[in-house]
């Protein structure tokens, strides 16, 4: 490329880049924001509700992998505890129980 155009070519745009986008990085956030702040007082916001929101506000239907893209450019992330550990033995659990000192 060099050789051929010199040192405009390696100069310009580039590529990649978000050249289709659903909405600017500034809207993005403050359509994001009641979900956020739903979030900080322990509500719930699942991908489908986020993802049936944002088909309404652009007005077409949108792809799951682009709404997981969309949270994960806004730092959104899936913080949810398991309700008990996988490799939990209900029978050492119980038998700890029983043979544990009360205080």
């Amino acid at each position: 490329m060099y050789n051929r155009f010199g040192l405009d070519a390696l100069l310009g745009p580039g590529k990649g880049g978000r050249r289709n986008q659903l909405m600017n990085p500034e809207e993005e956030r403050e359509f994001l924001a009641p979900f956020f702040e739903s979030a900080r007082k322990g509500q719930i916001a699942t991908v489908t509700e986020i993802k049936l929101a944002v088909e309404d506000h652009v007005g077409h239907p949108i792809g799951h992998y682009t709404i997981y893209r969309f949270l994960d450019r806004n730092e959104w992330r899936k913080a949810m505890p398991r309700p008990r550990h996988m490799g939990a033995k209900e029978e050492a659990q119980e038998e700890f129980k029983k043979n544990s000192p009360n205080r």
